[in-house]
């Protein structure tokens, strides 16, 4: 864990990575469907850009790549 994500979790910004879980509209921005072998469908296949949360509320979406 680097100092900078230490030092903004210290102040309440926490990171959303979400590569794995169910794909949540609220949190993520799908920027793309792919098909993906194993993987349910609206589940996230991989994270484009991080999100992050300050104090629990969005400051930037994850923008991520959604199985179809």
């Amino acid at each position: 864990r680097s100092m900078l994500a230490a030092a903004l979790e210290k102040f309440g910004v926490t990171e959303i990575n979400p590569e794995g879980e169910a794909f949540n509209p609220e949190y993520h921005q799908a920027m793309t469907m792919q098909e993906a072998d194993g993987l349910d469908s609206n589940t996230v296949v991989s994270v484009i850009q991080r999100g992050y949360l300050l104090n629990d509320r969005l400051v930037r979406p994850a923008l991520v790549i959604v199985a179809k």
